[in-house]
């Protein structure tokens, strides 16, 4: 690279400064993080004195809190002027000061996705609902439903991971028949009467379980973790410890966020993927996409949303270009306000693959596709790059996005699994490239 004059600040402090209840100096860095700072380093001084006089030194190991601290870094004059205001405001007692350096060479490490430096420990979910072996049925379906979540795992007493439950458990287990999505869908006088029936099933958590789940090391990568998400075609995976017991969950939007906020700090620079993952959206787009016009009947709109695995159709007017999408939530919450609210319970109950509602067509009468889908749709375009995707999937938490072409032109579709098994693709191509 061609030499560059940039600017290198030097932060006194002490290493007892604190500030709400957190040590000054992570939170110092935590503010040069957020704004975008290529990196940062902190020394630690052997021995010392500030404008007190007091001398203190590693040897004195009854004084080893009060040794003077001192957090650099090299950047740009014009990043470093928008981080100095917020520095000047954290350090209230120390000192910063600017040096005029001249970068002659800067490398770094084979980029890849996932930061280098953090382990699905320091993004996974510790707050993490769990059962024990001999919970009943009831009780596991209302937390999941209360809670909104898809998966919870199972501990022994002390604690270990014996197995997990997911909505699918409960739903070849006969537990429940209609998916939990859905169910959280339904008025809350119907969710509860649904729980309150399973107050009989006879089941158990062990019953029900898929035991000896797949789990990862608190210390694994977020490379590897997305790699087995990927094998084993996973949307989250307990944590534990080296006994095995239960430290939280790592979801696959876990690790899609930590790209994302790679995006947001550095804005100016490209995410920077390894060699052998894809690049651009297009690499990814699935073309096969069903698709229904505004005016399609909603009778017709729902079997052909029906005919799909993803229960999602994508509205498209006479030209392909996209004005809406329509899922079974959407026709829940919009369909079946015409509806009573057993009629709903049986709408949801076809998605799930039982039988029509007789009152269907007469609930649908003179309503068409537009009447309920989502509109605007965010879409991208097959040049659109990997980390835009990533930002508008995790910004307006979307799952799927539609491609289209520069007229607006429907021409696929993108979801967060194939980004995810992209990037964990890329990521093994580069831990066996180094």
């Amino acid at each position: 690279m061609q030499q560059e004059t940039c600017q290198q600040v030097w932060i006194y402090i002490d290493e007892s400064d604190r500030l709400r209840g957190r040590a000054l100096s992570l939170r110092i860095l935590d503010t040069l993080r957020e704004a975008g700072c290529p990196g940062a380093t902190v020394l630690r001084g052997v021995g010392g004195y500030g404008i007190h006089g007091v001398v203190h030194t590693d040897i004195a190991v009854e004084l080893p809190s009060h040794l003077p601290l001192i957090i650099t870094f090299i950047d740009r004059a014009e990043r470093v002027a928008r981080v100095l205001p917020t520095l000047r405001e954290l350090v209230s007692e120390g000192m910063i000061t600017l040096t005029p350096v001249t970068v002659v060479q800067a490398s770094h490490r084979a980029a890849g996705p996932f930061p280098r430096h953090l382990t699905v420990a320091d993004v996974m979910s510790r707050d993490v609902a769990q059962v024990q072996l001999d919970t009943p049925a009831s009780e596991i379906v209302r937390l999941l439903i209360d809670r909104a979540l898809r998966a919870v795992p199972v501990v022994d007493a002390g604690q270990r991971v014996a197995g997990i439950i997911t909505d699918g458990d409960l739903l070849s287990r006969g537990v429940t028949t209609l998916p939990l999505r859905l169910k959280q869908l339904l008025p809350i006088e119907v969710r509860s009467e649904r729980v309150a029936s399973l107050a009989a099933k006879p089941q158990r958590a062990a019953d029900l379980m898929t035991p000896n789940p797949v789990t990862l090391p608190e210390n694994a990568s977020l490379a590897q973790a997305a790699a087995v998400m990927n094998d084993h075609d996973l949307k989250r995976l307990p944590v534990v410890d080296a006994s095995g017991r239960l430290m939280g969950m790592v979801s696959r939007l876990d690790l899609l966020k930590t790209v994302a906020e790679g995006v947001r700090q550095r804005p100016e620079q490209p995410l920077k993927l390894p060699q052998g993952a894809p690049a651009t959206v297009g690499e990814l787009t699935i073309t096969d996409v069903p698709t229904v016009y505004r005016d399609t009947p909603l009778t017709e709109t729902l079997d052909r949303l029906l005919e799909t695995e993803k229960r999602r159709v994508v509205v498209i007017d006479e030209d392909r270009r996209v004005v809406g999408i329509i899922t079974d939530g959407d026709v829940l919450r919009r369909a079946g306000r015409r509806v009573q609210p057993g009629a709903i319970q049986r709408l949801a109950a076809w998605f799930a693959g039982g039988e029509r509602p007789e009152e269907l067509e007469v609930a649908a009468q003179g309503r068409a596709a537009a009447d309920v889908m989502s509109s605007p749709v965010f879409t991208v375009t097959p040049a659109t790059p990997i980390s835009e995707a990533i930002r508008l999937m995790m910004t307006y938490k979307i799952k799927r996005l539609p491609v289209v072409d520069s007229e607006g032109r429907l021409v696929g579709m993108i979801g967060r699994a194939a980004v995810l098994s992209a990037l964990a693709q890329g990521a093994e191509n580069s831990s066996s490239a180094s």
